[in-house]
């Protein structure tokens, strides 16, 4: 097992890119791909703000708001592609599984993903200093840390494929007759706006959280 999950982690492209693979395999091997690296670069910017969260919880705020819809599209893509599979589609099958290892823990990436989401925004919508602010703080806490145990998994096992492949559809190599490729740019566009709209709705929030965390004294 631990052969096949460094070939997994070693690998340049999905199998679902062989030229065996179907369109909609290929698609959605894609769109996953390209969800991946746009949220690893949203993430590590909000891993950069946990260091200095007093000066950078506007940041943190306004970056966790805009990830959440493609957190959100990402796992409706990731369990069409389970449900495929498990259906019994015959190209979902031919694509083949994850290894096992990181099929098992594919429902906690998504679980402690939503959990991290919602404890989220409900913080960041109550005042601060308040007891129902702090067991929320707790939680967020809490489940960032079981999140982050798996998301390390899950990131060192798709992040060179994720990367290559991504970069491909970007160049409009391999499949060049792909179809699809301008409705998944589109779709992630469409996600990021959404994003954005979150963040501004958001914005009330930033006030209260850095006056709070600078009379703590919070850096």
């Amino acid at each position: 097992m631990l052969t096949r999950i460094l070939e997994t982690v070693l690998a340049d492209r999905s199998p679902s890119e062989d030229f065996g693979a179907s369109r909609r395999v290929r698609a959605v091997a894609r769109v996953l791909s390209l969800l991946g690296v746009v949220l690893f670069v949203g993430l590590a910017i909000e891993g950069i703000t946990l260091l200095f969260i007093g000066q950078l919880i506007a940041v943190h705020i306004l970056v966790g708001m805009l990830l959440i819809p493609l957190m959100g599209y990402k796992i409706v893509v990731a369990t069409y592609r389970f449900a495929m599979y498990y259906l019994g589609a015959p190209d979902f099958k031919r694509a083949g599984p994850p290894e096992p290892l990181l099929r098992a823990i594919g429902p906690f990436v998504v679980l402690t993903t939503v959990g991290l989401m919602a404890s989220g925004v409900i913080l960041a919508l109550l005042p601060p200093g308040t007891p129902e602010a702090g067991s929320w703080l707790v939680i967020h806490r809490e489940i960032f840390i079981m999140w982050f145990a798996m998301m390390t998994i899950h990131v060192l096992a798709y992040a060179r494929r994720a990367f290559r492949t991504a970069s491909d559809d970007l160049a409009e190599r391999r499949y060049r007759s792909l179809v699809g490729r301008r409705g998944r740019l589109v779709s992630v566009a469409v996600a990021l706006a959404l994003g954005v709209v979150l963040a501004l709705v958001m914005v009330p929030a930033i006030g209260p959280w850095s006056h709070y965390l600078a009379s703590l004294g919070v850096r």
